[in-house]
């Protein structure tokens, strides 16, 4: 059964689907701007999830929606409206049941040609769980992280792990929390967003590490796929264009497979200093808000201890006081 959206959309993109094309009465809920049920083949449908609503391509006023059934199965739903007549303002609509995705199941029949992106390993496999699917940023996080053991294990023995500096929030940070075990809880993970693919990894015991940057990369059509990221970003893509896009999206996948460590990234080997994490949680109160706060996040000002949000509010308004 298909159940993830990037899943959903290489099936359509593939025109893995049952076209059906009729008319159905739909229950609607204006509140939600969602669809309750239709009704097809004499009995009722209940939507289960709301998987997606899209820019209809019958008129520029259509709209579709990707929904979930109550028996598990993946239809498209298309609200269609009439351009309104000279005589009367009001335009008429009506519900269209476009069509039904196939289940896994059923595509065996046709073949049996794997119908899913192949993950090369485990590692992999498990990255993509942890983040929900797979896509370019989670594999770029995951070479890096090949890229950087491998070099680091190559000079230092490795126990006692890593401290991991990540200069964006995309999903490769995801991958790297997964294999490497560095996280944000147990503080082997900082994270500066200044949204660049580089990341520094450190021998913990050490602070010997190597700094890995993305180099320049073109995949031959970044005008339709910046055109397309626009569309679905904006809500104005069709269920067709989220078809293509994920078809743009698996391309980026293969070729980053494809290209070897030191394509992909510029290293250099790097001395850092570290600190290691906190051994246990440690909270005193802030003197201005009375809220607990970790220790070693409190500032000093005028003899008594802040937290940050208070610190920076009474340094930009040096005319509040601290209250006691």
């Amino acid at each position: 059964m298909l159940w993830k959206r990037d899943e959903i959309f290489r099936a359509i993109d593939r025109k893995e689907v049952e076209v059906i094309q009729r008319r159905v009465k739909v229950d609607y809920d204006n509140g939600l701007q969602s669809p309750l049920s239709f009704f097809y083949q004499g009995r009722e449908h209940k939507v289960s999830g709301l998987l997606g609503r899209f820019k209809g391509n019958l008129s520029s006023r259509d709209i579709t929606y990707l929904v979930k059934s109550n028996n598990k199965e993946v239809y498209l739903l298309c609200l269609h409206f009439h351009e309104p007549s000279p005589q009367s303002f009001l335009s008429r609509c009506y519900w269209i049941l476009h069509f039904r995705v196939f289940r896994n199941e059923e595509l065996m029949l046709f073949s049996k040609e794997e119908r899913k992106m192949k993950l090369v390993n485990i590692q992999l496999k498990r990255a993509a769980d942890f983040h929900g699917y797979l896509c370019p940023d989670l594999v770029i996080g995951y070479k890096a992280y090949e890229l950087a053991f491998k070099v680091l294990s190559q000079k230092e023995n490795l126990d006692g792990g890593l401290i991991v500096i990540a200069e964006n929030t995309t999903g490769a940070v995801d991958a790297i929390q997964c294999l490497s075990g560095c996280t944000l809880g147990n503080q082997r993970l900082k994270i500066h967003d200044f949204g660049k693919h580089n990341y520094t990894f450190l021998i913990s015991r050490t602070g010997l590490g190597v700094k890995l940057s993305l180099r320049g990369l073109s995949f031959g059509d970044e005008q339709w796929y910046l055109e397309l990221k626009e569309k679905v970003e904006k809500e104005e893509a069709t269920i067709e264009d989220f078809g293509y896009f994920q078809r743009l999206l698996d391309d980026r996948i293969k070729r980053l497979l494809y290209l070897k460590h030191e394509e992909l990234f510029e290293t250099a080997v790097t001395k850092g200093n570290h600190s290691l994490p906190e051994t246990f949680t440690a909270f005193a109160r802030c003197h201005h808000c009375g809220e607990p706060v970790l220790k070693s996040k409190l500032a000093e000002m005028g003899g008594v201890s802040l937290c940050r949000q208070c610190f920076s509010s009474l340094m930009r308004h040096p005319g509040n006081s601290i209250r006691h």
